[in-house]
């Protein structure tokens, strides 16, 4: 009975297909490696490893052959690119397998799954749109700028199908017929369909992201030359961020503790973060130190990641405190919990992760981070719609960065003033102060905050 049981295991782990061959199911080194968080996992060589049987060459491979993918995986540095590559080869042996009948021992496709392989491959005859569709899909970058790229393209589309060139329509030629002049004609053409919503910044974000994706198809050889050389950026009017008055800043800080505490708390901890809000949202109970007052957060920008430790400001460590004990609580309940992460629960099994700032701004097991909009959304209800704040969220940060500033500016006027006093002979900065400096008052009046009770470091 064991020895039949162990056949039909055996057997549900092999997928067969219509034309006699078979594959075992793909097994994945390190097995962890969408959870892991751990850089020594950088160390080990991720790789995807299969067996593929095939009747025709049994006696050249009577045990099937043990195929091994790496795919430049491991020349990827840190782990959110190692995890895209990953996850893009995965895709694509199984594309290969299930849809094309694709033979690794043989290195053949089936010929009547030839036609359909090509589908997936970027050349120079690709359409327009296809192919800014598929380079995408191949670019090994962050998630979320991927997906604000994939955002575009309906619109670069609808902008491509109202153009014609010598009688074809644009979002349908060629891929190496795109030339500059086309490609300026669809920024055009985008703009008059957003008409007043259509700003410089607009027009560059555009830019950026299609010259992102023109690169990846020259490297795929799609095309020679890069149509967006040459397609300046606009300049536009630089509006400055508007920041909460000291009276607005005293309602918020009131209003949001009273009604909405966890928001007033992560938004107090975001205020003395130096953080993004996407940085903080990604913090795990592992990212924290308290005893030694620091967490550290992973920061992407551009094309690279990289972890950067912040201090816990003394301003905020009462609340990082009462946060993480909330942490621990929940880690003591689920210790027994196999699908959570071995990471934070001994003997636990690799699954959810225990993100600080999750539903309702509080401790929760989860796959990923919660959204960062989900904090544009709850300051447009709890601040903008119940108080009239016309202010955004992120003015926070901008406030906090002037105030530090300031503070500087300030240490530095007063160890001027005592340098000036010594050298004029004075025991205090009085005489400094009063008769010598002349633009002392102005000078002040510059740099004063506009509030150190509200939203600032606390006594």
């Amino acid at each position: 009975m064991d020895e039949n049981a162990d056949t039909f295991k055996k057997a549900i782990q092999m997928i067969h297909r219509t034309d006699g061959c078979r594959y075992s199911e793909l097994n994945f080194f390190p097995s962890n490696w969408k959870t892991t968080t751990s850089s020594s996992s950088l160390k080990k060589i991720w790789r995807i490893e299969y067996t593929f049987y095939d009747p025709s060459m049994k006696d050249r491979y009577p045990n099937g052959k043990a195929v091994t993918i790496k795919g430049g995986i491991n020349r990827a540095k840190d782990l959110s690119s190692r995890r895209q590559l990953m996850q893009y080869l995965i895709d694509v042996e199984l594309d290969l397998l299930e849809n094309q009948f694709y033979n690794p021992i043989t290195k053949t496709i089936l010929e009547k799954e030839a036609e359909k392989s090509r589908e997936g491959v970027i050349d120079e005859n690709t359409p327009f749109i296809k192919a800014l569709e598929l380079a995408l899909e191949s670019k090994v970058m962050d998630g979320e700028a991927k997906k604000d790229i994939k955002n575009k393209i309906p619109h670069i589309e609808k902008a491509a199908r109202n153009i014609k060139y010598k009688g074809a329509v644009v979002a349908d030629m060629p891929i190496s017929s795109i030339s500059r002049k086309l490609i300026r004609l669809v920024l055009d053409e985008i703009g008059n369909n957003k008409g007043d919503r259509w700003t410089a910044n607009n027009f560059n974000r555009y830019r950026t992201d299609l010259r992102t994706i023109f690169i990846e198809l020259n490297e795929l050889e799609a095309m020679e030359s890069n149509p967006m050389d040459g397609i300046r950026k606009r300049k536009g009017i630089k509006k400055q961020r508007e920041t909460l008055t000291s009276e607005d800043r005293k309602r918020v800080d009131n209003h949001l503790r009273e009604n909405h505490y966890t928001f007033w708390r992560f938004a107090r901890i975001f205020f003395h973060s130096g953080c993004r809000e996407r940085e903080l949202l990604g913090v795990t109970i592992e990212n924290v130190n308290l005893k030694e007052r620091w967490f550290k957060v992973m920061v992407k920008k551009d094309k690279e990641s990289r972890w950067d430790k912040k201090a816990i400001e003394p301003g905020a460590y009462n609340l990082w405190k009462e946060v993480i004990a909330e942490a621990d609580k929940l880690l003591l309940e689920n210790r027994n919990n196999p699908n959570l992460s071995k990471s934070c629960v001994p003997g636990g099994k690799p699954g959810n992760l225990l993100f600080i700032f999750s539903e309702a701004l509080k401790p929760m097991f989860r796959g990923g981070p919660i959204r960062q909009e989900q904090i544009c959304r709850r300051w447009n209800n709890y601040v903008k719609r119940q108080l009239g704040i016309t202010a955004d969220f992120y003015s926070l940060k901008h406030s906090r960065t002037s105030e530090d500033i300031n503070s500087e500016v300030r240490k530095a006027i007063r160890i001027a003033t005592k340098k000036a006093a010594r050298k004029n002979g004075h025991t205090s900065t009085k005489m400094v102060e009063q008769i010598y400096d002349t633009q002392s008052k102005d000078r002040l009046l510059k740099i004063k905050t506009k509030s150190k009770a509200h939203f600032a470091p606390e006594a």
